[in-house]
C-alpha cells in the first residue's frame, strides 16, 4: 500500500499459543503417562525415553524437511502438492510403526500443527516485517518474501482442516 497503517495487527500470537497449549498437552498427557498412552508394546517395545525423543524429533525433522521441500519446489506445484502428500503419508505411517494409536494420531496432528506454527514464525512473520520495513524506507519489497509468504499460509490453509479435526477428534483413536 502506499500508506502503511498505523496499528497492524499480526496473527502471530494465535499460531504460537495454539501451538504452546498444544505441544503443553502433548507433553502432560502423551510424556507424562508414555506407559499408558504414548507406548504400546504390541506396536513397539521402546522406552519412555526413546519414545519421548522420536517424538520431540520427529517433529524437528519433519519441519526441516517440509521447510526444503516449500524452498526447493515452489516452482514446481504439481510436485510440490505430491511431495508434500508423501511426506504426510510417511509420517502417518512411521507414528503408527511406532506409537500406540491413540499417540500416532494426536503425533500426526502435531506435525501439522508445528508445520503451521513454524510456517508463522520462521517465514510469514520475519517476511512481511522485512516487506514492511521495504516500505517505510520507499525502497521496494523483496518479492521473494512475499512468495514464500504465499506458499507457507496456502498451506496453512489446507492444513488447518486436518489439524482441527485431528484437535477435537484424539479421543478416538
Amino acid at each position: 500500500p502506499k500508506k502503511i497503517p498505523k496499528d497492524l495487527h499480526w496473527f502471530k500470537y494465535e499460531a504460537y499459543f495454539t501451538w504452546l497449549t498444544g505441544f503443553c498437552l502433548l507433553a502432560i498427557v502423551y510424556y507424562f503417562n508414555a506407559k499408558s498412552y504414548l507406548i504400546d508394546p504390541e506396536v513397539l517395545n521402546i522406552s519412555v525415553a526413546s519414545a519421548i525423543t522420536i517424538s520431540i524429533v520427529s517433529l524437528i525433522i519433519g519441519w526441516i524437511i517440509y521447510d526444503q521441500m516449500c524452498k526447493r519446489l515452489i516452482n514446481n506445484k504439481l510436485v510440490f502438492i505430491i511431495a508434500i502428500t508423501v511426506f504426510l503419508v510417511f509420517f502417518a505411517w512411521f507414528y503408527a510403526q511406532v506409537f500406540s494409536g491413540r499417540a500416532a494420531y494426536i503425533h500426526f496432528g502435531a506435525l501439522i500443527g508445528t508445520l503451521m506454527a513454524a510456517n508463522v514464525f520462521f517465514v510469514i512473520i520475519p517476511g512481511q516485517k522485512r516487506m514492511v520495513q521495504a516500505a517505510k524506507k520507499g525502497l521496494i519489497p523483496n518479492p521473494e518474501d512475499g512468495k514464500a509468504a504465499f506458499i507457507r499460509s496456502y498451506s496453512n490453509n489446507y492444513f488447518t482442516l486436518p489439524v482441527l479435526f485431528i484437535m477435537i477428534s484424539n479421543h478416538f483413536p
